[in-house]
């Protein structure tokens, strides 16, 4: 069968997962690395046999390469995304899909424009555990949604690493943001929050420790949210985050800090990614794994990707109205 040639654009630390998990897809071929950055973008090339290319602009109007997989900080998404996907070419974007809503629209337009393939990367589209909640309260199985909670808590040194690049908001908490509306199947249509910045400022990061909110749907559902980069590193999982929601005829429960496998000695508790992207075998595996081979067969086959350009849109609509509820110290309706 076909293999669609695929570039990674962005050679930091999760545009090498991406590049290592394509590289290892039979249903894919990983041809070419793109990053402004030189040194390490050949480098990255250098590793996995491929081509190097400085600028999109190089090949985006030609046949080297059918798809990308866009994975910059998500205030790069705008014009590197917008310039593929006008030159027809499908793009798999990591999540967020911009850094605001007017980005958002723009990435929406240029897709529209050049007639491309658009997938936002929400990763945990592919977690069994939030696939399960999403068809549990599809078939009833709690009744109709009464109130929902989610979290997601990750450790100090990646707002280090961020140092400012990304909001909070957008880099952990619109994997839950995109989740509260598709598992539920409600949208959120008021949202109130506020901010907290004290561990972040002690490392010169000019960031929010940690932002949490409440929210109302459509309907009359309510909700919150939590989250931050504020665990400390000798915690045994960094990966802290759970979904609850309470139906008229029961309860839903999701936590994925705990995966399974817990590893203990004199000097430490881990409990190791079992779930995101693991490796197995010699391989990457899980949830990336299948999103990328979600996004290369849908491609390859002309099949509707399991999260719609809308959905992602609104996602990025709820945060952004989340950061003016924080600015404006008030309620933002959507």
């Amino acid at each position: 069968m076909k293999r669609v040639k695929m570039a990674v654009v962005g050679a930091g630390v999760m545009g090498q997962m991406h590049a290592r998990t394509i590289s290892e897809c039979d249903s894919a071929e990983l041809v070419a690395i793109i990053d402004l950055n030189e040194e390490l973008g050949q480098q990255v090339a250098d590793e996995y046999g491929v081509k190097f290319i400085k600028d999109v602009e190089e090949v985006i109007h030609t046949d080297l390469i059918d798809a990308y997989s866009v994975v910059l900080p998500d205030r790069l998404h705008v014009d590197v995304t917008s310039k593929i996907l006008l030159a027809g070419k499908a793009v798999l974007l990591e999540k967020p899909m911009a850094d605001t809503l007017e980005g958002a629209k723009k990435i929406a337009e240029a897709a529209d424009k050049g007639n491309a393939r658009l997938m936002i990367g929400h990763v945990m589209r592919f977690d069994a555990r939030y696939a399960g909640a999403a068809a549990a309260i599809r078939n009833g199985e709690i009744g109709d949604v009464v109130h929902i909670s989610a979290k997601r808590f990750s450790n100090i040194d990646v707002g280090v690493r961020m140092n400012g690049k990304s909001s909070v908001l957008f880099y952990l908490g619109v994997h839950d943001v995109d989740a509260l509306q598709w598992v539920t199947g409600k949208k959120i249509k008021k949202v109130f929050a506020r901010s907290v910045s004290k561990i972040m400022p002690s490392y010169n990061v000019k960031s929010e420790d940690a932002i949490f909110a409440n929210f109302e749907y459509e309907d009359g559902t309510i909700g919150s949210l939590g989250v931050g980069w504020t665990i400390p590193e000798y915690m045994p999982s960094g990966i802290n985050a759970g979904l609850e929601i309470i139906g008229t005829k029961g309860v839903l429960q999701v936590d994925t800090s705990d995966h399974g496998l817990y590893i203990v000695n004199e000097e430490k508790v881990v409990l190791p990614d079992g779930m995101h992207w693991p490796e197995v075998n010699g391989k990457i595996a899980g949830n990336l794994k299948d999103e990328i081979l979600h996004f290369v067969t849908s491609v390859r086959d002309n099949k509707e990707f399991v999260i719609t350009v809308p959905e992602a849109l609104q996602a990025v609509a709820v945060n952004d109205a989340i950061l003016k509820a924080v600015e404006t110290n008030d309620e933002v309706i959507l």
